[in-house]
């Protein structure tokens, strides 16, 4: 007889947890608290920062031009005198008004020494963080407009190069990346832009006009800005989303380096050959007696601005390429302009249009529609904006 097997249950005892619970330590890592986290004095501090490198670019242009220039001059002048009777077109294209040993000791002598200069400052403004820091505190002021804090790091940006900037801004929200690429587009003067606007001062021994110029061009940015964003984002409840306050550290020596390498390469792989470019374009112009017989076709374009027609050629090429701009130091055009007047000519020329690979880029990255879309409107509100400042200055000064 099979004996009855019993079954018993086995429980198995619940398990050891051998794990202490977390102790709370009594402290934060987070970024110390400065200035610019000040609410009233955080924001003032933010915009001087952002004026501070062209300020600086151009006091370290006018040191380095002061002993550079005379050097250049003494060995392009007779160079150019040398040249000046070749038969046609060649002469005007080496040494004519616009030609290459007539332009292109200003842009090595002023243009390249802003480049190197403001190259190195925003590299370090992004390597250190204060970039972020800046967008950080000029947050508040900003929403008013339909910008973001955040993407003051990619109109930052685009003072080196649109290109780059205008791809950057896909990390923006996508209810701001429309309104950031038309800040860009409209008031991040690259590097080429700034470097020839910076150089036309300097040459035309008006310095102090940077400061006037770069605040001309922060309002009418912010103007144009609010009048392209949309209402949502001027809320009151449009909310910074990222962290408060960045950490800031010293900059390397090699992250900065290798920012503001590729700014100065992109400089001078693109800028330099298309300023040669247009110089040599200019000059033909000049010697086939073109400019002259354009000059009253373009008046009555120029004189809506309160411009002479001198102005009219660097103008055109500027919408181009922003290299053109320099063309205004040329010696005949910077004797006919007045302070106001080569100030509303260089934010003319900067703004009336975005520069042809930007407006591709833009066309590339949001579509060919909203691109000419964007063109028309800054172009509306460039020459809306330098018909007032030239008109207002005429009687007003008279």
């Amino acid at each position: 007889m099979h004996a009855k097997r019993r079954e018993i249950d086995v429980i198995a005892p619940d398990p050891v947890n051998l794990e202490r619970p977390p102790l709370r330590a009594g402290w934060q890592n987070t970024p110390r608290y400065g200035p610019l986290d000040h609410t009233v004095a955080g924001p003032a501090i933010a915009i001087v920062l952002l004026i501070l490198p062209a300020v600086l670019a151009v006091m370290g242009a006018n040191q380095v031009a002061g002993w550079l220039d005379p050097l250049i001059v003494s060995v392009t002048t007779p160079l150019a005198e040398s040249i000046d009777g070749w038969p046609g077109a060649l002469g005007a294209v080496f040494a004519g008004d616009y030609g290459l040993l007539t332009m292109g000791p200003l842009l090595f002598v002023w243009a390249v020494p802003t480049v190197l200069v403001y190259s190195v400052l925003i590299s370090a403004y992004k390597a250190s963080g204060l970039a972020d820091r800046i967008g950080t505190a000029l947050h508040p002021l900003l929403r008013p407009f339909g910008l973001h804090g955040r993407d003051v790091t990619q109109v930052l940006m685009g003072f080196g190069c649109n290109v780059p900037a205008i791809v950057s801004t896909r990390a923006c929200l996508s209810c701001t990346r429309p309104t950031t690429v038309g800040a860009i587009a409209f008031g991040s003067a690259c590097s080429y832009q700034l470097g020839a606007t910076l150089a036309v001062f300097a040459a035309a021994d008006r310095s102090s006009l940077v400061v006037p110029y770069l605040a001309l061009l922060v309002v009418a940015t912010l103007v144009y800005t609010r009048l392209i964003s949309k209402p949502d984002m001027r809320a009151t409840l449009s909310a910074l989303l990222i962290e408060s306050r960045t950490v800031l550290t010293w900059p390397s020596i090699a992250a900065v380096g290798a920012e503001a390498r590729g700014m100065i390469w992109a400089f001078f792989r693109t800028a330099v050959p298309i300023f040669f470019a247009i110089a040599m374009i200019a000059s033909i112009l000049e010697w086939s007696g073109a400019l002259d017989a354009a000059g009253p076709l373009l008046a009555p374009a120029m004189a809506v601005f309160a411009l002479p027609a001198e102005a009219a050629l660097p103008t055109v090429l500027a919408a181009v390429r922003k290299d053109g701009i320099l063309l205004l130091a040329e010696a005949g055009t910077v004797a006919s302009l007045n302070a106001t007047q080569l100030l509303v000519a260089t934010f003319l020329a900067g703004t009336v249009l975005p520069c042809l690979v930007t407006a591709i880029t833009i066309g590339r990255e949001l579509g060919v529609r909203f691109a000419g879309g964007l063109v028309l409107k800054q172009s509306a509100f460039a020459a809306t904006v330098a018909a007032t400042v030239g008109w207002a200055s005429v009687l007003l000064v008279g």
